[in-house]
């Protein structure tokens, strides 16, 4: 390696390339030399074929000894200086990905690992809405007025207030993702719209003759679908748990079902009935992982089989009832769970407990159910206070005498 040459402009010198010519000299390749805070600091700037010249080197050390003395914010190294414009270079690329070249590329093969199924449904409601309207769009060029497109459009379509949030939820869930990853740093859009409410809450529940009429008819037709709906019936399950369990999970001793968290231990223990501990006591138990209920294929089911549905509606459960809210469905059988509970007059803080509701906001759409039961304590209290009043009347009576 050859030696360094001094130049002219303080602070500057270069070396010549052993071999390569520019020009009629030898290429040179130049550095500054300068103190910051104190510490000597030397930094390559580059060679004379591609542009760098003794002076040009010295103005350049003259703009960042310039930047330290007065203490602007700007840059006083190269090496800060390549990086924040290594970092503006980034930023631009950034704010030019299209809100579809993040959602293909970046969301979708992570969000599939986990939830292939509600994947499914996030692709279709960006095919379907979202794409044709701000698919090739930047995150930067999408705001309150691209957005509100998309929801004039789905209500000109006829879908309802809930499809509204389903679709507002998605474009939510990958603007969030994106923040998370430092792709963009504006908050999303929708927290500016204001969508119009809706009660999804379903208000009807098997009676206890439907019940046992659903059941009867599982058990003829699909043993494996009789089990999961007496499991959800009488231990209030969602299908996804009853899904997701595993022989590891039971123990007919304590009489309790783990239900396992997304980290693999239990987030609760649902409590048996004496019907189900026989149930789970007369199979033959796979080993610990086993899933107790899978495909044939030996995997996770992901919804009930839909003989549930067609037994439905051959017993006529549904027949002439429009509203969804009043439509039974499997998942009723966890409301219904949770309704005779209530009709047993248990409370709705254990109701809470027993379903494993985060909030109490859940399990006051069963409050209708204890609010009967009250107008009924109430009347026991009147009837108290008529027997007492009639009590007193009957001493005042023999007091008289």
């Amino acid at each position: 390696m050859s030696r360094w040459h001094s130049t002219e402009f303080e602070g500057v010198r270069y070396r010549n390339h052993p071999t390569r010519k520019h020009g009629v000299v030898n290429d040179r390749y130049f550095s500054i030399r300068y103190r910051v805070d104190g510490k000597r600091i030397e930094e390559a700037l580059g060679w004379a074929s591609k542009g760098w010249t003794a002076k040009k080197a010295a103005l350049e050390l003259a703009r960042l000894q310039e930047a330290q003395k007065k203490g602007t914010g700007e840059p006083v190294t190269l090496r800060e200086k390549r990086e924040i414009a290594r970092a503006e270079r980034e930023k631009r690329v950034k704010e030019g990905i299209t809100f579809k070249q993040y959602f293909e590329d970046m969301f979708v093969p992570q969000a599939e690992i986990g939830k292939p199924r509600e994947t499914r449904q996030k692709k279709a409601q960006f095919r379907d809405w979202i794409e044709p309207v701000i698919g090739a769009l930047a995150f930067s060029q999408i705001g309150v007025a691209e957005l509100d497109k998309i929801r004039t459009k789905l209500l000109k379509a006829g879908r309802s207030p809930r499809t509204v949030e389903y679709i507002f939820s998605t474009v939510r869930r990958v603007w969030n993702d994106a923040r998370q990853k430092e792709i963009i740093s504006q908050d999303c859009p929708t927290r500016k719209i204001k969508l119009d409410r809706f009660d999804n809450k379903r208000t009807r529940y098997f009676t206890h003759k439907e019940a046992e009429a659903l059941l009867a008819e599982l058990k003829i037709k699909h043993e494996a679908t009789y089990r999961q709906a007496l499991i959800s019936l009488h231990c209030g399950l969602r299908f996804g748990e009853i899904a997701a369990l595993r022989w590891g999970d039971i123990d007919t001793g304590r009489k309790t079902i783990g239900i396992r968290n997304s980290e693999g231990g239990f987030s609760r223990y649902a409590r048996m009935t004496e019907e189900i501990k026989g149930l789970f006591v007369g199979t033959d138990q796979g080993a610990r992982e086993d899933l107790i209920f899978s495909t044939s294929r030996g995997t996770k089911q992901t919804d009930p089989h839909k003989i549930v549905g067609r037994i439905i509606k051959q017993l006529g459960f549904n027949e002439g009832v429009t509203d969804r809210r009043q439509r039974l469905s499997f998942h009723s059988l966890r409301h219904t769970y949770a309704s005779w509970l209530v009709d047993r007059g248990v409370g709705l803080y254990d109701v809470q407990k027993l379903l494993g509701h985060k909030s109490s906001q859940l399990t006051e759409r069963y409050s209708n159910l204890s609010d009967e039961r009250m107008t009924n304590d109430v009347r026991e209290f009147e009837k108290g206070i008529r027997e007492a009043r009639r009590k007193s009347k009957v001493v005042a009576l023999r007091g008289n005498r």
